[in-house]
């Protein structure tokens, strides 16, 4: 009876908990509730995740240029850094693609949230992306250890001096 009891509980918290954790970190929730709290229809949401990405978008191309910016001196690490970008691109693409395969196949109905969840996924990705590309602007690989505020290295990237000879 108890075994029972407890597959119960399991089963029932199986059909709350999705809704309730949803499947994307708590501070990416975080940030689509702050932003789109006065959306009150899916038409909303759908143009507030969009204004999600295109500002997770910015925030991503502002971080990339201040890190090639700091590194402008060393065109070995600019040359590799741009590479990563590119195969990060690349990534976040296939990843994108894998990650809604189903409702992209034949057949396949999408909803009215399908643009939403498709653009707040981008969202988180390019949250993401934006903060390895801040570790870089802090140096952590380095030994450097710069804990300022990302938006603040954006601003104002440290230029790594070129090297004398």
């Amino acid at each position: 009876m108890r075994a029972a009891y407890s597959l119960l509980t399991v089963a029932s918290l199986l059909l709350v908990c999705p809704f309730a954790l949803a499947d994307q970190p708590p501070v990416d929730r975080d940030v689509e509730m702050a932003l789109c709290k006065g959306a009150n229809t899916q038409y909303d949401v759908t143009q507030c995740a969009g204004d999600v990405y295109e500002a997770a978008d910015k925030e991503l191309n502002a971080a990339y240029q201040a890190v090639l910016k700091k590194w402008a001196n060393y065109p070995d690490v600019t040359g590799k850094l741009r590479q990563a970008q590119r195969d990060w691109l690349t990534y976040r693409d296939a990843d994108v693609e894998a990650r809604f395969a189903f409702e992209d196949s034949e057949g396949a109905m999408r909803g009215t949230a399908y643009p939403a969840a498709y653009a707040f996924y981008r969202a988180s990705l390019a949250r993401e992306r934006t903060a390895r590309l801040c570790q870089y602007l802090r140096g952590t690989a380095y030994g450097e250890v710069d804990r300022s505020a990302c938006t603040d290295l954006v601003k104002h990237p440290y230029v790594i001096p070129a090297p004398t000879h």
